[in-house]
């Protein structure tokens, strides 16, 4: 079903990389933050009939993962030691900025400055949720190189990219980026 839908739509492979990681991250962030709800609330935390506030909730965790991973996107890709280094250190910056921006989507300021000790909370009383937070973050890491390395060496099929280096560096400078 997938792959008739990407056929359809054109998608290069490294644009499929990228839309793969950021549904992954979508995904997960709605599913931690579906876990840290019925955490905190208890085995009443979704009832058989979800209330409109349980599903932003799940909404919001949604949103602010995958918007976390957009304002990180520079970070991740990279190859080699450094690439990793800069991978741990978007990692970490993407749970933080997604505790923040789900907080402040449920409870504007409460939840600004509650959500992220509660989501470090969490992941230290249920350490199988930070790895697969985490896991899920790195995977996108992976994912987000095959795109660069893509747009990068102009893989992408257009006219452009069937140029020589030579061509494309007498044509479009040192600047030429697909």
């Amino acid at each position: 079903m997938f792959a008739r839908l990407f056929n359809k739509l054109h998608l290069t492979r490294g644009q499929k990389a990228n839309a793969l990681a950021y549904g992954a991250v979508v995904a997960v962030g709605a599913g931690i933050t579906l876990m840290i709800m019925s955490a905190m609330e208890g085995e009443n935390a979704i009832p058989p009939e979800p209330t409109l506030f349980d599903n932003w909730v799940i909404l919001a965790g949604g949103i602010a993962a995958g918007l976390a991973l957009f304002l990180s996107r520079n970070w991740l890709g990279g190859s080699g030691a450094l690439g990793l280094a800069r991978a741990v250190v978007a990692s970490v910056l993407v749970t933080f900025v997604a505790a923040l921006i789900a907080g402040t989507l449920v409870a504007p300021f409460y939840g600004t400055l509650a959500a992220p000790f509660i989501l470090l909370s969490q992941f230290t009383a249920v350490p199988p949720l930070a790895v697969a937070w985490f896991g899920v973050l790195f995977g996108a890491h992976a994912l987000i190189g095959i795109w660069r390395n893509e747009r990068n060496w102009g893989q992408s099929g257009s006219a452009v990219s069937q140029l020589s280096d030579l061509s494309r560096a007498n044509l479009y400078g040192n600047t030429y980026r697909h």
